[in-house]
């Protein structure tokens, strides 16, 4: 009796190694701690399709590994999205174990309470206005939504861990407090609003000074429009719970 793909249930032909039809590796035993460990090396440090090898790429050349997505070539790279929710879950907890404030307050509110607490929804809300910025700057490209989506979210999935790697433990490390806290956010952003007109430099067909100026802008008003949206959204949600509140004591 030959072999059946674990998968998909397609014969194999002795000696397969993979299925023809769906491509899994033949599994003829049981799972094991030894071959998830080695999936997870596999994942983690292989030259093809590894998350070392996606890093490095979008670090020196984010907009050409977006734009290999959008044209169909993405067997070589994890998918944006996957990408960007997992990031995004690393750097919650991150936050979460070492207490570090990602919501900066003169004074502790509510508001700022919840949004310290669902970090995740702010890092994860900057994504698609990113995306739309991106658009309506960029709007002779020819490039659609879900396509400018795929370029924020790699961009952003990169600033985040950096945002991991970097700016947490240093901040951890010098406790910089006051001016001097400030001016190091500021250079945060600088510096992610020049990777991100990086990105879109090699991104955008044209003149490549010109998208490069253009995702520059796109990151700094990506950033105050999150500034305000969040803060409407947060203001609005307080303020009617604060309303309902008694009537729902009645209830």
């Amino acid at each position: 009796m030959p072999n059946r793909c674990a998968n998909c249930e397609a014969n194999l032909a002795s000696g397969e190694e993979y299925c023809p039809v769906c491509g899994q590796k033949h599994i003829s035993e049981r799972l094991t701690l030894r071959e998830i460990a080695s999936d997870l090396i596999h994942t983690v440090f292989h030259v093809d399709r590894s998350v070392l090898s996606l890093v490095r790429m979008l670090l020196l050349s984010p907009g050409t590994v977006a734009l290999d997505y959008v044209r169909g070539k993405r067997k070589r790279y994890f998918g944006p999205f996957a990408f960007l929710f997992v990031v995004v879950a690393a750097a919650s907890a991150l936050i979460a174990f070492t207490g570090f404030q990602a919501v900066a307050t003169n004074s502790p509110n509510v508001i700022a309470a919840f949004l310290q607490t669902h970090v995740n929804l702010v890092m994860l809300e900057e994504v698609p206005l990113l995306a739309a910025i991106t658009r309506l700057v960029e709007a002779r490209c020819g490039f659609n939504f879900a396509e400018h989506l795929v370029l924020a979210a790699y961009a952003s999935g990169i600033r985040i861990l950096f945002f991991m790697v970097i700016v947490i433990p240093s901040w951890d490390f010098f406790h910089p407090s006051g001016p001097t806290a400030e001016h190091w956010y500021y250079i945060y952003l600088l510096v992610w609003s020049v990777y991100f007109g990086f990105a879109a430099s090699n991104f955008f067909r044209g003149n490549r000074a010109v998208s490069w100026c253009k995702g520059v802008a796109a990151a700094l008003l990506t950033w105050i429009l999150t500034q305000v949206v969040t803060f409407l959204a947060t203001s609005l949600f307080f303020g009617l719970s604060a309303r309902v509140a008694p009537l729902a004591r009645w209830g």
